[in-house]
């Protein structure tokens, strides 16, 4: 049976824009109480940003990353006073914000002080799975506390780096998925360590995760189309297979030798 739809929820107050980026975002407080930065489909770097937010988001949820959530948000006309004039009331992309949060990159000390720093290794190959095609942004939240964490955000640039990709693009999604030999400062990787946690996530990667996913858009929508998405449901796993089969090819499993004792015991030896 298909996955419904997913409910989008109200945004109920206007809070203020987006403090930068270049899809003009609006921030608003929703129906839950919390906020979000919404990005719209009238935004002048067109409404396929939305759709790889979302995904992007949703997949990194699946995935258990450091990575803000994505969800529906339904934008009344009546919120939409403060806002630039092209941007019109309906279904639009939520990114839900972090408290207090700053800016950061990874040889900041900020950085360095996060409780979750090794999950960056993590998103590196994210990355790769969804063909990111601009740079890496990260916040640490919240800022002033002596135990923070790190996120990364803004993914509007996923599958292939352009965000008007077509059918064609994504069904041979390029550019091809690269194993990261070394960390963000550069420092070659010794062993496959840092890497095997989100590599066997990857593992677990299937089609039917991505499709459900896409589901709770009800598509057409932002723009996409469900013969598109379907090339997104198809190429994300081939990919996450291609970073699997990279890893075990540059990590092999080694054979565990048998303790002595066994080792005598299976040649006869008392």
């Amino acid at each position: 049976m298909p996955m419904p739809p997913e409910a989008p929820i109200d945004a109920v107050e206007w809070k203020e824009p987006a403090p930068d980026g270049g899809s003009q975002a609006q921030i608003f407080r929703l129906a839950d109480g919390r906020t979000a930065l919404v990005k719209f489909a009238e935004n002048n770097q067109g409404p396929r940003v939305l759709f790889n937010e979302f995904v992007s988001c949703r997949l990194a949820e699946k995935l258990g990353l450091p990575i803000n959530q994505s969800v529906l948000v339904r934008v009344e006309a009546t919120m939409l006073t403060r806002c630039p004039p092209t941007f019109r009331a309906g279904v639009h992309c939520g990114l839900i914000r972090f408290p207090n949060a700053a800016k950061t990159d990874p040889s900041s000390d900020l950085f360095k002080r996060t409780k979750n720093a090794a999950e960056l290794h993590s998103v590196l190959i994210f990355e790769q799975l969804i063909a990111r095609g601009d740079g890496r942004q990260l916040l640490v939240y919240p800022a002033t506390d002596p135990d923070p964490s790190f996120a990364a955000y803004d993914y509007g640039y996923a599958f292939g780096g352009s965000p008007v990709w077509a059918e064609a693009v994504v069904r041979s999604l390029q550019p091809a998925p690269m194993l990261p030999t070394a960390d963000a400062l550069g420092a070659a990787y010794a062993d496959g360590e840092p890497q095997k946690g989100i590599i066997d996530r990857l593992r677990g990667l299937t089609r039917a995760d991505v499709e459900a996913v896409i589901a709770a858009l009800d598509l057409p929508r932002w723009g996409v189309s469900p013969a598109e998405a379907e090339a997104i449901a198809q190429a994300i796993p081939q990919r996450a297979a291609a970073l699997t089969k990279a890893y075990d090819d540059q990590y092999p499993k080694k054979l565990e030798p048998k303790p002595a004792e066994e080792a005598g015991e299976a040649r006869g030896v008392a």
